[in-house]
């Protein structure tokens, strides 16, 4: 499998870094595999997929699962933010700028409500908020993910972490459906998990209203 060299990573994360947010994901994708100078067929075989679903991912043609989404960063080196909008309200700094910001990289940092950075996930339904910057500085990963009625992790594949992760999430609105290793637990609005991060594992939001879900890891996964 091919390596991608701390040369490479460290252009590639800069010019990720200077893509307007007009680009679409298959076309940061697609820049993000020309920056790193990898081809399809390369980058195909770093995340364990054919080329024609790298092709389809490139072409707007299919959407990754969230497992997937995770291979392709890792496989780039980049943070999975740099794919999607930055959507803090209000806020004229860059993204090169915020990574530098004295306010950003000590280790206490205020993160107010309305300066979240935002992901969408490919269901459409379901949303993560990134409670902390500098994620890569960080020990612990936290998230708060909005999850629709019908929205899930993926319905094909399991999330599965690196090994020696660890991983926590409490539902703090809703109910959803867990399920990890063969299990199936119903969580409620307070109910709490912990668990081995690369213990194979899912959600699902199946009931009708919108559930609200804080997860941390450790270490920080995207």
């Amino acid at each position: 499998m091919l390596a991608v060299s701390c040369k490479h990573e460290n252009y590639l994360m800069n010019s990720l870094r200077g893509i307007t947010m007009q680009l679409s994901f298959s076309e940061k994708l697609r820049q993000a595999r020309k920056n790193n100078n990898l081809t399809i067929e390369q980058l195909a075989n770093m995340v364990g997929c054919s080329k024609s679903y790298i092709s389809q991912l490139e072409n707007d043609a299919t959407k990754p699962s969230v497992t997937m989404l995770g291979k392709l960063v890792e496989a780039l080196g980049v943070p999975i933010t740099d794919f999607f909008q930055d959507n803090r309200a209000g806020s004229q700094e860059t993204e090169g700028e915020m990574e530098t910001s004295p306010a950003i990289i000590k280790s206490e940092s205020l993160v107010k409500k309305g300066s979240r950075r935002t992901i969408n996930y490919p269901d459409g339904k379901t949303k993560s908020h990134f409670l902390t910057r500098a994620v890569y500085q960080k020990k612990m990963q936290p998230i708060l993910t909005v999850i629709e009625p019908g929205g899930d992790s993926n319905n094909e594949e399991k999330i599965v972490h690196p090994v020696g992760s660890e991983e926590f999430l409490m539902v703090v609105k809703g109910e959803i459906e867990f399920e990890v290793a063969g299990e199936t637990y119903i969580m409620e609005e307070g109910d709490s998990f912990y668990f081995n991060g690369n213990t194979p594992h899912r959600w699902r939001n199946s009931g009708d209203e919108t559930a609200e879900v804080l997860f941390v890891w450790t270490p920080a996964v995207w």
